[in-house]
């Protein structure tokens, strides 16, 4: 056989090869699950932002050599590829504790306390902080605080009322009261070291009040494990109504 033909046929079988790697392992469909906190568009748009990420051998190259290319809320995100033209992202959310607002922006940070993100939008079911003094910050690290212990009970609550997945939109801090406020419910919880009692027994309260709607205070400044809770009405003559916990 002449040179020549071998080098047609080299080259052919180079072309042949260069055409499956470009169109072959294209990813055609991807499938998102797991996130609340972005739109399947946003995560598309942040893991193939690379040149030629959406082929297959290129992913798992930019994968390897730099990693996921994630979003500020994301924790982690799994890849798993159905076949050669599917590919499902399994995404996992960072824990969002609460923000604060600042020069027009929320501020968002996780349980320890760092920086996550700032942006103009606020998001559903993060409580906002008010009442403390919130020094610098920098994305990524700790909020600075004038007054650690207090910033320390700002995120014992943070993560109580996350892991009760208590609906809270406001969290305030007075001089000598923690006061959250849950829709039309205003709870004062007053001055202490940990929350954790008056939290759990708030969970299933403050779930039927916002079914029913319901306006008014709940004082549990005094509170002990085992009180029943007395949610004094705004409404219908200031009575009190009483729920178990």
């Amino acid at each position: 056989m002449r040179w020549y033909n071998k080098l047609l046929i080299g080259v052919g079988v180079l072309a042949a090869i260069c055409l499956f790697i470009f169109f072959g392992l294209r990813i055609e469909h991807v499938k998102v699950e797991g996130t609340e906190i972005y739109s399947q568009e946003e995560i598309k748009q942040s893991v193939f932002t690379r040149k030629y990420s959406d082929n297959e051998l290129f992913f798992i190259i930019y994968e390897k050599l730099y990693g996921i290319n994630k979003l500020p809320f994301v924790e982690d995100i799994e890849v798993t590829f159905e076949n050669r033209n599917t590919v499902t992202l399994q995404v996992y959310d960072k824990a969002i504790s609460g923000c604060i607002k600042y020069m027009g922006q929320y501020v968002y940070f996780d349980k320890d306390g760092t920086v996550l993100q700032s942006m103009e939008e606020k998001k559903d079911g993060v409580p906002v902080v008010t009442g403390i003094k919130f020094g610098t910050f920098t994305v990524g690290k700790v909020f600075h605080v004038k007054d650690e212990s207090l910033f320390a009970t700002i995120m014992n609550l943070s993560q109580l009322i996350t892991h009760y997945a208590i609906d809270v939109d406001r969290l305030h801090m007075e001089e000598e009261n923690v006061v959250l406020y849950a829709g039309d419910i205003k709870v004062i919880l007053g001055k202490k070291s940990l929350y954790d009692d008056e939290m759990s027994a708030l969970s299933s309260v403050l779930d039927i009040a916002g079914k029913k709607k319901m306006k008014g205070t709940i004082d549990l400044q005094n509170f002990r494990m085992g009180d029943k809770i007395a949610l004094k009405q705004d409404s219908g003559g200031e009575k009190e109504k009483k729920e178990k916990k």
